[in-house]
């Protein structure tokens, strides 16, 4: 894909909603559960986000990062496009609620 491993993982984990890490060899290593199925399907949307050119479809990609914005380049057919940045999921509130909420 040649994306930065840090990239896809805070995006997987961020759609999981979980916390993980990278090991010596570059695998990720996610707290919970979770089917393989469901890293399929996240795996997929992040290609279709962030690798694959909407123009020609061509996987040869460029992300680079210009001020605060993410940009896609194609090195096949030259196109470009601003990608959203990865937002984290939902966190849940833990612990003792106060009186009055």
């Amino acid at each position: 894909m040649h994306r930065q491993p840090d990239h896809v993982m805070a995006f997987l984990l961020a759609e999981l909603g979980t916390s993980g890490s990278l090991d010596g060899q570059q695998r990720l290593v996610v707290k919970g559960r979770f089917a393989p199925k469901n890293f399929e399907g996240i795996l997929r949307r992040y290609i279709n986000e962030y690798v694959i050119c909407l123009g020609c479809k061509s996987p040869d990609t460029i992300l680079s990062k210009e001020n605060r914005i993410f940009f896609l380049r194609c090195e096949k057919c030259g196109s470009g496009r601003s990608v959203a940045q990865i937002k984290a999921g939902f966190v849940a509130r833990v612990g003792r609620r106060n009186a009055g909420t």
